[in-house]
């Protein structure tokens, strides 16, 4: 993690797919005023977050910072971890998830893949592919897996890596596709 915050708008990402995600999308929309940090998992947000926070620059700097993690099993449990550390951290977190609140800086917590739902970012681009023609062909692959002994565990990132199987240059990851424009 670099150490100091050099740009007023901080975005703090679970590892290297969202910040690959991330950075494509907001190229893709012509946004160069943010800076991307990884907090290298959901797992870590307890300690890497307040060292993002402790960063030299962040109070003199940030403007508004967004923190964006993975609803997994629960969107509503991942928004509460987040926003209780920032809470010790003093920072003024929103009330509701995905919504800024403006106290001092304007802080934002958005749990993936959205509306509340479960799921990861593998699940955010997999809604964007449904009606796309090669989803048929990783549907009745996915079928086919999860009838064999020991079929893959997640189920999102299982789909995610079939759909990209499928593209003419193969990217191994949701991050890496996004770099390559799928």
């Amino acid at each position: 993690m670099l150490n100091v915050i050099r740009k007023k708008k901080v975005l703090a990402v679970e590892g290297d797919d969202e910040i690959n995600f991330f950075d494509s999308l907001l190229k893709y929309l012509g946004i160069s005023d943010i800076e991307i940090r990884k907090v290298g998992g959901k797992d870590q947000f307890k300690n890497k977050l307040p060292a993002l926070v402790e960063s030299s620059g962040f109070f003199d700097n940030v403007e508004v910072f967004a923190v964006i993690r993975d609803a997994n099993a629960d969107a509503n449990a991942a928004f509460a971890s987040v926003k209780n550390i920032l809470k010790k951290l003093n920072l003024n977190p929103p009330t509701q998830m995905n919504k800024f609140a403006n106290n001092g800086i304007k802080l934002g917590v958005f749990i993936m893949p959205g509306n509340s739902a479960e799921g990861m970012l593998e699940d955010l681009c997999l809604n964007t592919v449904q009606q796309h023609p090669k989803m048929t062909c990783v549907n009745e692959f996915i079928e086919c897996i999860f009838k064999l002994e020991d079929p893959p565990k997640n189920l999102a990132k299982a789909k995610a890596q079939s759909f990209l199987s499928a593209i003419p240059i193969i990217a191994n990851s949701i991050g890496i596709g996004a770099k390559k424009g799928y």
